[in-house]
């Protein structure tokens, strides 16, 4: 499957008093490794959900296991990959280091939801179409 490397600085915003980053920043952190990986592929948000008629990739399950702080200033790797990929959805897997030390390891299932066609239309999830699936396997 498909992996990618970001980084990013944490900044003070994303700290508490004490300098420790606030756990949900590690979801925003994620949602960033995603997006990321996404635009590696040639498929940047922006573009992509135009053009495949979605309004978007929403997460529907996620989870994370927080084991070391991360403080201000540090310099985070957020390393994504994509665990699986079914018809409608697909995992990703991200970990967060500060050098060599993991922060984080966390988990999103995604799915590939449709445009409504009206109002009175409910946000359904859609097949994956096969040259995405191409891409996100790799």
């Amino acid at each position: 499957m498909v992996e990618h490397t970001t980084q990013v600085q944490i900044r003070w915003s994303d700290v508490d008093p004490a300098g420790i980053v606030f756990y949900p920043r590690f979801f925003e952190w994620y949602d960033l490794g995603c997006e990321a990986l996404f635009a590696s592929l040639g498929l940047p948000w922006p573009e992509a959900f135009p053009k495949y008629d979605i309004v978007g990739v929403p997460i529907v399950e996620s989870g994370s296991k927080f084991l070391s702080p991360a403080r201000y200033g540090d310099v985070l790797t957020i390393r994504s990959r994509v665990a699986w990929v079914k018809t409608r959805t697909f995992r990703m897997e991200h970990e967060i280091a500060v050098g060599a030390r993991l922060c984080s390891q966390g988990f999103e299932v995604r799915a590939w939801v449709g445009r409504p066609k009206s109002a009175a239309e409910q946000l359904h999830a859609r097949p994956i179409p096969e040259d995405v699936l191409a891409r996100l396997r790799g």
